[in-house]
């Protein structure tokens, strides 16, 4: 009885292990995401998102490169996964998927997937992970000021979109063969600077001062020009009505103009009308007398 309840058990164990083996061995992929984010320095991070056609228990692959900080997760539940790193990481995990839930996420970074050719980048992995894949969407972003050639061999395959002025690289591919390599490549460059960003802000600070001094001096020859071209028209007792003026800073009492030119209030009157009627100056009624102003923008005071 024993030994019948052994051969049993053995018999179901060789089973399940066929049937999980066969399911590993056919398992085919629905959907494969392959996100990757570059920086200056030629670090990858990268995302792969695998949604299985049927649920499977367990998942290996082998990684072209050193990686760090790598992560898994479901949306089915919690995935456990060794990575042994030599030369290549070599990925092996554990995870219960649903007939719903049977996406997987894989995330890590790498310095191996960069490297330079003299002044340009190139980005070069093979991402195949021996399944059959209904559909493959791909993406690389580039760094910051950086882009994809635009002469030459841009990427491979060579089916890819070239997106946001190059700094994007997206490839859509259907019915891939788990026998093809999905090697995927690009070759960038960095942006040519603008003007403005080359500059310090110290250099920026010592520009801005030196045209806002052009500025002025532009300016106050400008004035001058015009209130010398004012004064020209004049006559002499305007004349010395407005330096009265002046004087004073540009602001002064009636009173004060006739008592400084040593002319009569008469006289003062109608020169002061006349400067008003010209609108170089604004008279203000201040008690028995005016208060005598210079129109700003037409005479220094």
């Amino acid at each position: 009885m024993l030994f019948r309840n052994v051969k049993l058990f053995a018999t179901v164990s060789f089973l399940l292990t066929i049937v999980s083996l066969s399911s590993i061995a056919f398992a085919q992929l629905a959907y494969y995401g392959i996100d990757v984010v570059l920086n200056e320095d030629g670090l990858a991070n990268v995302d792969l998102t695998l949604t299985f056609k049927e649920p499977v228990r367990t998942f290996n692959t082998t990684i072209i490169g050193r990686v760090d900080n790598f992560t898994a997760r479901s949306n089915a539940g919690s995935v456990n996964c060794d990575v042994n790193i030599k030369g290549t990481s070599e990925i092996g995990c554990s995870f219960i998927l649903t007939k719903e839930q049977r996406t997987v996420t894989f995330s890590y970074k790498t310095p191996d997937f960069v490297r330079q050719l003299d002044e340009k980048f190139f980005f070069s992995n093979d991402f195949s992970i021996n399944n059959d894949i209904d559909r493959i969407f791909a993406s690389i972003r580039l760094p910051i000021r950086m882009a994809a050639v635009k002469d030459g061999r841009i990427s491979f395959p060579e089916s890819a979109d070239i997106l946001s002025e190059g700094t994007i690289v997206v490839w859509s591919m259907s019915n891939f063969n788990k026998d093809q390599d999905l090697k995927l490549e690009v070759l960038y460059e960095r942006l040519p600077v603008p003007f403005l960003e080359q500059l310090s802000i110290s250099k920026v600070i010592i520009f801005a001062l030196v045209v806002g001094a052009v500025m002025a001096v532009l300016l106050l020859r400008y004035f001058r020009k015009s209130e010398q071209l004012v004064l020209s028209v004049l006559d002499d007792f305007e004349r010395k009505v407005i330096n009265v003026i002046s004087v004073n800073g540009g602001e002064v009492n009636q009173r004060k103009v006739v008592q400084d030119t040593n002319l009569s209030k008469a006289k003062i009157s109608r020169v002061v009308k006349s400067l008003a009627e010209r609108g170089l100056i604004e008279v203000q009624r201040l008690g028995r007398t005016n208060k005598l102003k210079l129109i700003k923008g037409k005479l220094t005071p």
